[in-house]
């Protein structure tokens, strides 16, 4: 069975057959009228907003009687989280990740990127018009993270975008900059990001992650961007990717990324994880705290503007954007 996931739903339309549908799954009845149905759509701007309007009525907390999602209570435990000082051996997990994110660059890597099935690849091409249009959908969220907190681009300055995949965002972020450097692991990714968005941008450039020290040779960088990509990666990975990018952020400069930050029961021990792991190819799913991501900024001089947080069946992630002092 497919899903719908959150940002498909909010580039869908409201029609009103969603909205009757939405009274006979969230409430479990009929509209009282057509007038109501035709209501709704011309007050709602997306389908995360009719849901929203349905899960937080009266009517439908009576319903379920007070279930909803997990939320943070301040009582979690805390996690045990392995920090890797050995070079070697961070490489060797960046290697594994690298392996299988090429092999999905080879055989699906339209569905690698967004997990529906009408982007699989035997469906994805007469989807590709809603899979680049998701990708301006989070753009913009962006831009309205920076305008929020009073940040305003000018079209100048560098950006790097960790996890580029084939360019579904890497398209919308170069207007907004001088030049944009798109990184990835896997070559067939980025063979297909070259190829989508020379189509539309000429001031974007891409490079192959093969090390960890590749980062430390960019050039001083203006913003740094990154979405759904860092949770992939164990987290001395994530660790030593921020370590990196903030080393190489201009005065001023800003940090714009998500990872997830907390999953009960979430552990890692690099020798198990090497031993149980390595020879798997998919799909991980990490964690780096809160208080390490605060941690690492702090000895690089980056300050934290925000940092907005969403829960997604058991894994809490956030959205952070930083700006180096």
């Amino acid at each position: 069975m497919s899903t719908i996931s959150n940002s498909a739903a909010e580039s869908l339309p409201v029609t009103e057959e969603a909205v009757v549908w939405a009274y006979r799954l969230f409430l479990r009845r009929e509209p009282e009228s057509e007038a109501v149905v035709r209501e709704h759509c011309s007050n709602a701007n997306s389908l995360d907003d009719i849901r929203g309007r349905f899960v937080t009525s009266d009517e439908f907390k009576t319903i379920v009687r007070g279930f909803g999602p997990p939320q943070l209570t301040g009582f979690e435990p805390p996690l045990s989280i392995e920090q890797v000082e050995d070079p070697a051996t961070t490489q060797r997990l960046l290697d594994h990740v690298a392996r299988a994110w090429s092999a999905y660059g080879e055989s699906d890597p339209h569905w690698s990127v967004l997990t529906e099935d009408r982007f699989h690849k035997d469906k994805v091409a007469e989807n590709l018009a809603a899979f680049d249009e998701l990708g301006n959908l989070h753009v913009r969220r962006f831009l309205a993270t920076l305008e929020r907190n009073g940040i305003h681009l000018d079209g100048a300055g560098r950006c790097v975008e960790l996890g580029c995949g084939v360019g579904r965002l890497t398209r919308w972020l170069a207007p907004h900059f001088s030049s944009v450097t798109g990184i990835d692991v896997s070559p067939g990714h980025l063979e297909i990001a070259q190829a989508h968005v020379k189509r539309h941008v000429k001031n974007v450039d891409f490079m192959q992650l093969r090390r960890l020290e590749d980062l430390a040779t960019l050039p001083r960088i203006n913003a740094f961007y990154s979405f759904i990509v860092l949770q992939h990666n164990p987290p001395p990975i994530m660790e030593a990717i921020l370590e990196r990018i903030f080393q190489r952020l201009e005065s001023g400069g800003i940090a714009y990324f998500q990872l997830p930050t907390y999953i009960p029961g979430y552990s890692f021990d690099v020798k198990s994880y090497l031993r149980d792991r390595g020879g798997k190819l998919d799909m991980e799913m990490h964690v780096l705290t809160q208080a390490r991501v605060f941690e690492i900024a702090a000895r690089h001089g980056v300050q934290p503007l925000e940092a907005f947080g969403e829960i997604v069946g058991i894994t809490v992630s956030h959205y952070f954007l930083m700006r180096k002092v």
